[in-house]
């Protein structure tokens, strides 16, 4: 009998993770007009990744999701890592936000407050899914290969911009030792910002994953559909210039060539 009940739980434990990942994964929007963030989950296990930005097409506004949990079918619990800029930076300097999340099928509710600061205000916020009812269909991915030891990155962290089908695609790229992060937009709408992770820096070599988690909506999508980067760090005098191979991961026939300018100062 202990066995059948400790058998049980472990599928109830298992369904409440498959349950919870799958009412997560995607893009959320919080607020509207300029002044709108937008964040986005990718679930792992029960383990929880991603970004947060607002407006994403700013590198100053595009931070880090990580050590994110599952805790349950309806509850999460992440840290938004602010290296610079956030909204306690100025009294805080770097700092981490510990954010909790209750999950609904298209609404999140957060309530955050300062890691190192347990007395701090808690502040709430309320998230609604960009794409309505979108539930992540469970498919492994493959891991990403191993990264080396990390060296000195070339400065390619900032915004870089290519030419797009329908629009100019803005690239953000950060960059922690020899780790690549950031985003892809396209116009920067909640509805076509796209999670870049997983990426490394190896000499002159560059290599990251685009994941299509929800967007742009697909119904014949299963699970997270990445698309993987691989480029080269162009040398003085064309520093400001990276060009970019793609490929569908699964699908070696779906590619092509990107080449990026930049990075962009702003104004």
């Amino acid at each position: 009998m202990k066995l059948v009940a400790f058998c049980a739980a472990c599928i109830v434990c298992l369904a409440s993770g498959v349950q919870a990942a799958d009412l997560l994964s995607g893009t959320w929007t919080a607020g509207d007009g300029p002044d709108a963030r937008v964040y986005i989950f990718k679930v792992s296990g029960d383990r929880i990744t991603g970004i947060v930005c607002g407006p994403c097409d700013d590198p100053a506004s595009v931070f880090r999701i990580e050590d994110g949990r599952i805790l349950g079918a309806d509850r999460a619990v992440f840290f938004i890592r602010y290296d610079a800029g956030g909204p306690a930076f100025r009294r805080y300097g770097p700092y981490r936000e510990r954010v909790e999340a209750s999950t609904a099928r298209n609404r999140l509710k957060l309530s955050a407050r300062p890691e190192a600061d347990p007395g701090a205000a808690v502040t709430s916020a309320s998230l609604t899914r960009v794409v309505e009812n979108f539930e992540l269909s469970p498919v492994a991915l493959p891991p990403a290969p191993a990264s080396s030891q990390p060296a000195a990155s070339p400065p390619i962290e900032g915004r870089w911009v290519s030419v797009g089908r329908t629009a100019q695609q803005n690239w953000i790229l950060k960059v922690n030792d020899n780790r690549v992060w950031g985003l892809v937009c396209g116009p920067c709408t909640p509805a076509v910002v796209t999670l870049i992770d997983e990426g490394r820096i190896d000499g002159d070599t560059i290599t990251f994953y685009i994941n299509h988690i929800d967007t742009p909506p697909d119904a014949g999508r299963q699970g997270v559909q990445r698309n993987v980067m691989s480029g080269k760090i162009s040398g003085s005098p064309n520093a400001n210039v990276m060009r970019f191979t793609w490929v569908r991961e699964g699908s070696p026939t779906q590619g092509g060539e990107i080449v990026m300018i930049g990075p962009i100062k702003a104004p």
